[in-house]
């Protein structure tokens, strides 16, 4: 009984120090996020952090890689069930917008390393982003073969899904911080996601399906 609540509580720690550090980094990026601030906020003291996972390039690490090695997990299970490319694709825009919607602070630590460079991208978060892709990529191709979509680049599609979810999920922040905004910003606002993944699915869709 003793071991497992000491494990409840290792677990509970780590948790804390992982989400802290995703909101840090997100704030400050790889460059400006402390281990110290990480700590205070995570109400640990230093040692705690080096313990566990170790200094700020293994956190930083640590911190993508477990959401992204999850994803690519995740739509790998997923895409292994759908009958078809579309279906795939599908499949493929929706857990991208679970992954957002889980874990919110990471597109701004993304974003932030795309802007400086990706110089600090650990070798093992560019593999799970490669397998992400590939994924993808295999599905694009075999609508391709299969003469149901056209040639498409993988990386502007993931630009694309990414980035629709993101922006229409931000835009009720953004009209609150500018009520002058014009009235037609309000039709662009979905509170509900379920019908923002299925717009992003038939933008994409409609995107690269082939005519016939």
């Amino acid at each position: 009984m003793k071991s497992q609540s000491l494990l409840e509580k290792k677990e509970e720690t780590l948790r804390r120090i992982l989400e802290t550090a995703r909101e840090i980094f997100a704030e400050d990026g790889f460059a400006g996020a402390r281990v110290d601030k990480i700590a205070r906020r995570a109400r640990v003291n230093k040692a705690t952090i080096y313990y566990h996972i170790g200094d700020k390039e293994a956190l930083y690490a640590r911190v993508l890689h477990d959401v992204f090695n999850e994803a690519a997990r995740r739509i790998s299970e997923n895409m292994h069930l759908a009958q078809n490319p579309e279906e795939k694709l599908k499949t493929y825009v929706r857990n991208i917008a679970q992954t957002v919607g889980e874990h919110p602070h990471v597109p701004s630590i993304i974003m932030r390393e795309l802007g400086s460079g990706a110089r600090n991208i650990p070798d093992v978060v560019a593999n799970d982003l490669a397998r992400i892709l590939g994924m993808l990529n295999e599905a694009l191709r075999e609508g391709a073969a299969q003469g149901a979509f056209i040639e498409a680049n993988p990386l502007i599609i993931h630009i694309m899904v990414v980035g629709s979810i993101i922006t229409v999920r931000n835009l009720n922040s953004i009209k609150a911080k500018n009520p002058d905004f014009p009235e037609f910003f309000n039709d662009l606002a979905m509170d509900d996601t379920e019908d923002l993944i299925k717009l992003v699915e038939r933008i994409i869709l409609q995107g690269v399906k082939r005519e016939r």
